[in-house]
């Protein structure tokens, strides 16, 4: 099967695959964790490849950079969550180890496509 538009993008479908960890994540969490941290975890993992899909249908590659600066906030904001479930002994870090290693590559694949906007601002939908 072909993928068009943003479901075609590497970046996208490794937020997407983001979201299914931490829905994991959240899910062996639910016995200790606040409800609100577990909220709060599963609507910034959604929310990064939400702002990459809503930037990719953006008309101005100005615009599509708000999206993807949103997605590196989000991406960090949700980084501290995961290491603050750790670091409260919620969860052992051996069992984020993939979640974090995720995330590091989110960061360098957002700033790939950052670069990549920057550079080509004409051509912010050939990626």
């Amino acid at each position: 099967m072909s993928f068009r538009g943003y479901q075609g993008l590497t970046v996208w479908n490794r937020a997407v695959d983001l979201v299914e960890l931490v829905y994991h994540l959240t899910n062996v969490l639910a016995n200790d964790a606040t409800p609100e941290l577990l909220g709060d975890l599963r609507r910034k993992a959604l929310a990064i490849p939400s702002h990459l899909a809503a930037g990719y249908q953006t008309t101005s590659t100005e615009e599509y950079l708000r999206h993807v600066h949103a997605a590196q906030v989000t991406l960090a904001s949700l980084d501290t969550g995961v290491t603050t479930v750790v670091q409260l002994n919620w969860v052992d870090k051996e069992d984020t180890n993939e979640l974090q290693s995720l995330i590091t590559h989110m960061d360098q694949l957002l700033g790939c496509l950052e670069r990549y906007l920057t550079t080509n601002p004409s051509g912010a939908r050939a990626q």
